[in-house]
């Protein structure tokens, strides 16, 4: 594994570019009637239509050629044995997470396996408790509302993954996720709740991330002062982190206390210990249900041949715009209300993951990584920024996510037709579009499409097929890493932001703002001439705000 742009593939995959240069969508579909059914992929309930992409046999043959150069099939591999790649990289065998913990697995030495088959045990433990009512309050009332404290890959999973399978929760209790800094938004969720049958999830790997602290010290000041009894805090929080001591410094009992892992990234900690919202929504059978899809995806991944491997072939794709056609955005459109935060969860996953420019030798990349990523569901987001995906001069490859049957509600019809009625669009433009009105000839008004996209279909919206869509970005994450020579399991720039904000809180004077650049400190006297204004100004009235919550 080296340095991509060095190897004969690379060199050959320039030249097929320029050669389909001025190349339309609509004339490979012409050519090649089979067109469909050779760049798709069937993946049990993900079925994947990628022929709308500009990819030829050639193109594909020449991408595979390139993932076998920087020896991806052996990195596969050795993702799942938890063995270093040939460039050094020991990965974080995270497939383990959703294997129920069947194959033995050490890391430095410690049988990780037995480590997550046991904290599943307990998670599952307080899950039963709290969604059977075994689990009292104070006052001796079962729990009806939930509340997450976390940032990051400690909530963010959860709350997206919540919110897709409202659908599947099947008792009373609500869920609720805080995860910044806003004090007053937190109180006016506390103004809602009742102490006595509230719960708290301190999520936080290393027990004292800022935002998550903050929250949990308001969160235990008003369990105290409702409860008058210092045994409250065994009934109202559950910990869910790496320093086992602190969170029982914080008062939280051994017993409600689930680990996560310093070699687990949190984005991954969804299939683990911070799931535990999730599996208090939809319960712990609905859980392994969810881990069953991911470990499908995972299947998939290790034992299907490169060709017809959904994971690599979509890394593929995005490695052929990103380097070959300067490709800096990728859109990830759902057809789904459901899936309304699955971009973000996309985004967290592809940009923490990709997001590098030093390669596993230390030396700076000479090659683009990373494109953004961002999208919103596709039924509004038609009305806002569809605009520049038809007209802009960025060439934005797009994801097209949508749900045959939503559970509920059946047939998905009306949203599926969008669906396909937007992917043709971006393809063909205005010239296969019947209108009323002629299409008029000025250049404003040119839709020339040839807009690549792929679809993602998915056949039911269920815990199993959520699982395996997510797996699959994850694995797309790994194999981006494999070809681009970059460390995928690092995010020290998201390290460096949690420094600076513990920082900043220290540096609350006039003095010790000194320190920083003139822009910063003229913008914290700013801040602080504000403040002092604010203070003299009457009480105001807290405006009415939502916090966010899944109840149905």
């Amino acid at each position: 594994m080296n340095n991509p742009t060095s190897t004969p593939e690379w060199q050959k995959l320039e030249l097929m570019r320029a050669e389909l240069h001025n190349t339309r969508l609509s004339e490979l579909f012409k050519a090649d009637p089979n067109r469909f059914q050779q760049f798709s992929i069937n993946c049990d309930d993900v079925f994947i239509d990628y022929s709308k992409n500009f990819v030829t046999r050639p193109v594909m043959a020449t991408l595979l050629q390139l993932a076998k150069a920087q020896k991806l099939p052996e990195a596969i591999d050795n993702l799942f044995r938890a063995n270093s790649l040939s460039n050094g990289l020991k990965p974080i065998p995270y497939p383990a997470l959703r294997e129920r913990a069947l194959t033995p697995l050490s890391i430095a030495g410690d049988d990780i396996s037995s480590q997550i088959r046991d904290n599943l045990f307990k998670m599952g433990r307080i899950c039963n408790d709290v969604r059977s009512w075994k689990w009292r309050g104070f006052s001796d009332k079962p729990i009806s509302d939930v509340v997450t404290l976390g940032v990051g890959g400690a909530a963010n999973g959860s709350e997206a993954i919540c919110k897709a399978l409202g659908p599947f929760q099947t008792n009373s209790i609500q869920i609720h996720f805080v995860s910044n800094s806003d004090s007053r938004r937190f109180q006016q969720l506390l103004s809602r709740l009742q102490a006595d049958t509230t719960l708290f999830i301190v999520s936080s790997k290393s027990f004292s991330t800022q935002e998550t602290m903050n929250n949990a010290l308001v969160a235990k000041e008003w369990i105290q002062k409702h409860s008058n009894t210092r045994f409250a805090l065994d009934r109202h929080f559950v910990g869910i982190t790496a320093n086992n001591e602190a969170a029982r410094q914080f008062g939280i009992h051994q017993d409600n206390i689930l680990a996560v892992w310093d070699w687990l990234p949190g984005r991954y900690s969804l299939w683990a210990a911070a799931g535990l919202p999730l599996a208090l929504a939809v319960g712990m059978e609905r859980f392994d249900e969810f881990l069953a899809g991911a470990n499908a995806m995972d299947q998939h991944f290790h034992n299907t041949e490169l060709s017809a491997n959904a994971p690599v072939v979509l890394a593929l794709l995005s490695i052929w715009y990103t380097n070959f056609w300067q490709a800096a955005h990728h859109a990830i459109l759902p057809y789904s209300e459901s899936l309304e935060l699955f971009p973000t969860l996309v985004q967290h996953c592809l940009m923490e993951a990709n997001g590098k420019s030093i390669d596993m030798s230390g030396n700076p990349v000479n090659y683009q990584t990373a494109p953004v990523i961002w999208g919103t569901a596709g039924s509004s987001s038609q009305h806002t920024y569809f605009q520049l995906l038809h007209q802009g001069t960025h060439i934005i490859p797009s994801d097209f996510i949508v749900v045959a049957s939503e559970p509920l509600a059946g047939s998905n019809r009306h949203a599926f037709m969008q669906f396909l009625a937007q992917a043709e669009a971006l393809m063909l433009g205005d010239q296969n579009c019947k209108l009323t009105q002629p299409s008029s000839d000025t250049n404003d008004q040119a839709l020339p499409g040839n807009k690549p996209s792929t679809s993602i279909v998915m056949k039911t919206l269920s815990p199993r097929s959520l699982g395996q869509l997510l797996a699959l970005y994850e694995h797309i994450a790994f194999v981006r890493s494999v070809i681009w020579n970059i460390n995928p399991f690092t995010h020290w720039g998201t390290e460096l932001t949690k420094r600076y904000n513990e920082s900043f809180e220290l540096d609350q004077t006039a003095d010790t703002i000194n320190i920083h650049d003139v822009s910063t400190q003229g913008l914290f006297k700013l801040f602080r001439q504000w403040e002092a204004d604010k203070k003299q100004e009457p009480e105001a009235a807290d405006p009415v705000q939502e916090e966010t919550s899944y109840y149905y």
